[in-house]
């Protein structure tokens, strides 16, 4: 296995079984080649017709929601020597996590898969377009 230095790990609030597998493939990862690990998760943009119907602080507590989430997953990890960071972005998932693999130089991203549906097959999911336009190693944990 190739050592690695930084583990971009994808984290979907709404599915702790698949963050379950990602984190254990993380945590073998980080164990044997000592790297650092940044638990992302990416929140889908709301549409600003919205805005109206909401409290102000509705994004600013959506933000701290999903920090929340990401802290408590970053604690099962707090047994380890290397360092855990965590980061929440908002717009497109792909993108995102494109561009956050980039700006952190994350030299692995471990992704979950998701069952695809009709739509996924037809128009590509966010796992494939993740493994087709990064420019590092993509391990999609099942």
């Amino acid at each position: 296995m190739p050592g690695y230095s930084h583990i971009l790990v994808t984290v979907d609030i709404e599915d702790p079984t698949n963050t379950e597998r990602e984190l254990f493939r993380a945590r073998e990862i980080a164990e044997a080649s000592d790297a650092r690990i940044t638990l992302l998760n990416v929140r889908t943009p709301r549409s600003s017709r919205y805005n109206t119907y909401l409290p102000k602080t509705f994004d600013a507590d959506e933000q701290a929601l999903h920090e929340a989430e990401l802290l408590k997953w970053a604690d099962t990890l707090t047994d380890t020597t290397w360092p855990v960071t965590i980061r929440v972005r908002v717009g497109p998932v792909a993108g995102e996590v494109l561009a956050e693999a980039k700006a952190a130089e994350a030299d692995l991203i471990i992704i979950g898969a998701h069952q695809p549906s009709a739509a996924s097959r037809l128009l590509g999911s966010n796992a494939e377009r993740i493994v087709r336009e990064a420019g590092v190693s993509v391990l999609v944990a099942r």
